[in-house]
């Protein structure tokens, strides 16, 4: 058995018994629970474990809030179509994030089932889909969203045209690009094809797993010489602390507004859209952008809940080549 598994058991035995004497069944369970919310645990206001009706109350949330999310992505990956599936990276930690977020658990518990665009899953579940009739509509009724702030100029490095040439399929290509943040072989890369049956844009979905669950859809665009021309993402952050936002059971309170706790890893993954740019797949075609700028754009968004506070937060960039204007 993994050493991680282990020491479990051991810490539940030491909490629960601090020398080893037998144990009740409800202590047992009230010692799992414990550990399993351990985060939010720690993060009330004041000091002391947690009474049994607290960690019964929160694990009746966790479960009601799963049981949502849930029914809510079976609605949404209902109605889309089949694409590529995402790759998803849910680390086995002591105390994973899929224990104690119910988003989290959803999407762990499902991720060879889902096959679309998460930034889509997720805006769903967000948004609704304005569908009287949808029953998880009330749950977004209580989220609205604000566009904080949005871009668009020119990169001001002379970027004029592929540096780099690469050899090999544009395939091999982007997966070298992700080998730094993921396994490249379990990679799965997408693309849709020109009217003569030519990949004219590739695609990368990605869910990673940390303190927060964060969300990823790249687009890698080709024009006729096969030469990356345009790069885009979209990156969502979901907190993964949503329970510490819930409410207060007793003297035990939640911290409010704590639910957006992690730091995000989008910036380190951006710089894939600008080196994809910065290169070409032949000698022939190196220079293919002779006198093109580099333009920069995006917008940033932010969905606010009326009971838990700052849920989510959703970013989009694009980096494109393009003739300067006359």
């Amino acid at each position: 058995m993994n050493k991680k598994n282990l020491l479990i058991p051991v810490m539940i035995s030491l909490f629960l018994t601090g020398c080893g004497s037998s144990v009740s069944g409800t202590d047992r369970i009230r010692a799992q629970r414990y550990y399993q919310y351990l985060p939010v645990c720690q993060s009330v206001s004041g000091s002391g474990i947690p009474t049994d009706e607290q960690l019964e109350a929160l694990d009746s949330e966790f479960h009601l809030r799963a049981d949502n999310y849930e029914q809510t992505m079976y609605h949404i990956v209902g109605k889309n179509s089949y694409m590529n599936e995402i790759c998803c990276i849910f680390p086995e930690n002591l105390v994973a994030l899929q224990n104690y977020s119910p988003m989290a658990s959803v999407l762990y518990q499902h991720q060879s089932e889902i096959a679309m665009n998460p930034i889509l899953l997720m805006r769903g579940v967000l948004e609704g889909d304005g569908d009287a009739s949808t029953e998880y509509d009330s749950y977004t009724d209580q989220i609205f969203r604000t566009e904080k702030e949005s871009n668009q100029e020119i990169e001001p490095e002379s970027w004029k045209s592929p540096t780099e040439i690469y050899s090999g399929s544009a395939e091999d290509f982007i997966r070298k690009l992700f080998s730094p943040y993921t396994d490249s072989e379990n990679l799965q890369i997408g693309h849709t094809s020109d009217s003569k049956g030519n990949p004219d844009m590739y695609y990368v979905y990605l869910i990673e797993a940390q303190t927060d669950l964060e969300f990823y859809a790249f687009y890698f665009y080709l024009n006729e010489n096969g030469v990356f021309y345009q790069a885009s993402m979209d990156y969502l952050l979901y907190g993964g602390n949503e329970l510490t936002s819930t409410s207060c059971f007793g003297d035990y309170c939640f911290k409010n507004n704590a639910c957006i706790a992690g730091e995000s890893h989008a910036e380190e993954k951006f710089m894939i859209l600008r080196n994809i740019l910065d290169v070409s797949p032949s000698l022939k075609n190196a220079r293919t952008y002779d006198g093109y700028d580099l333009s920069d754009s995006g917008f940033t968004r932010e969905y606010i809940s009326n009971t838990s506070g700052k849920i989510a937060v959703l970013r989009h960039k694009t980096y494109q080549m393009q003739k300067p204007q006359e």
